[in-house]
């Protein structure tokens, strides 16, 4: 089976293509959830990666500054444990100091 993710008109629709048409419907609704939630990670990643010059010790950023970029890399970091479903992500807002 093989799941595609399709952005379109800023909605994001997936595609099953499977050779298989007699897969349970349970089935392809968890591999759907699995993939969804595959690019959620995929995205927080990325975040994280963006984000990690703002970590080291000598990048210049005040102690509240630093807070706040702590604060939003592990909001990152707990997006799986903090959202029931991948739909109902809410992204934390970059701190000003990242911008």
């Amino acid at each position: 089976m093989l799941i595609k993710k399709i952005e379109h008109s800023g909605n994001i629709y997936y595609n099953v293509d499977s050779d298989n048409t007699t897969l349970p419907t349970e089935v392809v609704q968890q591999a759907l959830i699995d993939e969804a939630w595959r690019l959620v990670r995929v995205r927080r990643d990325e975040l994280l990666r963006d984000t990690d010059y703002a970590i080291m010790p000598d990048y210049p950023l005040t102690d509240a500054e630093k807070t706040d970029v702590t604060a939003y890399r592990q909001a990152l970091r707990d997006i799986p444990e903090t959202f029931a479903s991948p739909d109902a992500v809410e992204w934390p807002a970059k701190p000003e100091a990242l911008a």
